[in-house]
Parts: C-alpha cells; structure tokens; sequence
C-alpha cells in the first residue's frame, strides 16, 4: 500500500491542530465571571512568566449596548493596553516583557449593570512553534498533492458556439 503526500498532509495537519490546541487549552489563564455595577472596576491578577504575549477575553451573555473599559497594567502600575469593548464578545491580545504580576482592570462605563465572563491568560507562543510548523508542512503537502492531481485535468471546451 503506498502512502500518498495527501494523506501525510492531512495526518501531519490534523497532529498539528490536535497540538496546538492541547497546549493553548493548557496554557496559563484565569477565568471568572463577575457583575460590575454602574462605574464599578473589578480586578483579575495573573503572574506571567518570561515574556510573551498575553490575551484577554471579555463576553458579556446578556448584552445590551453596555460600554466596558479595560486596562492591563503591570507590576508596578504602568498601563500595557486599554481598550474600550462596545461588542458582547472581544478578544485581546498584548505584549508583556518580563514575568510579574499583571492586573487585568475593568470598569462598567454604561449606566445599568453588567455580568461578565471574563478569560484572562498566556499564549505561551514559544510552546506553539513546533505545532504550528507541523501544521504548515501538512498544508503544504496537502497543497502539492491537490496541485498535481489538478495540473493533468482538463476539460472539453467546444469548438465554436452554434445559434
């Protein structure tokens, strides 16, 4: 039985994706769900290691125009990253240099309460190059093989039209 390079692909492409979700599912994160009142600030604290890039992700389940403010700040207080969240879902992300504790702020700026589920945590991208060039060889092999399978079809075109 010969093993085709779509086949390698597709077993290459699918460990890959197996991968890198383990490895982003396992990364360090807090999640928690909190109800801010009008203008009431909760704060989430998250030690992160090494350097990187970190991620939050705010949803709010019964969203109903209501204004979020978020800030990232680091050990010693300085602001990484504010954003102002206006959608029932949103997703972050930000550079952080060194490991520390980092606070993740966030302010109810609309004028009823709000109940948030709130995601904070590490990419760990370090740990996702591995996986991710797995991933990308299957996707070429996969690519290559579609490719000369194609290349030698062709299709009968008519001659000339006939009214």
């Amino acid at each position: 039985m010969r093993i085709s390079p779509l086949r390698i692909g597709l077993v290459l492409a699918a460990i890959g994706i197996v991968a890198i979700v383990v490895i982003f599912d396992s990364n360090q994160k807090i999640i928690s769900s909190v109800t801010l009142e009008r203008e009431e600030t909760s704060s989430v604290n998250l030690n992160l290691r090494d350097g990187g890039i970190g991620y939050y992700k705010i949803m709010i389940p019964d969203f109903d125009g209501q204004l979020i403010f978020v800030q990232i700040e680091d050990d010693v207080g300085n602001v990484i990253s504010d954003k102002k969240i206006e959608t029932k879902m949103s997703v972050n992300y930000f550079d952080f240099q060194s490991g520390g504790k980092y606070t993740l702020k966030i302010t109810n700026i609309s004028e009823k309460p709000t109940s948030l589920q709130v995601e904070f945590g590490n990419t760990d991208v370090s740990a996702l190059r591995i996986p991710a060039i797995i991933l990308g060889i299957g996707v070429v092999l996969i690519l290559f093989s579609v490719y000369k399978r194609l290349r030698n079809y062709s299709t009968a075109q008519p001659d000339e039209n006939i009214s």
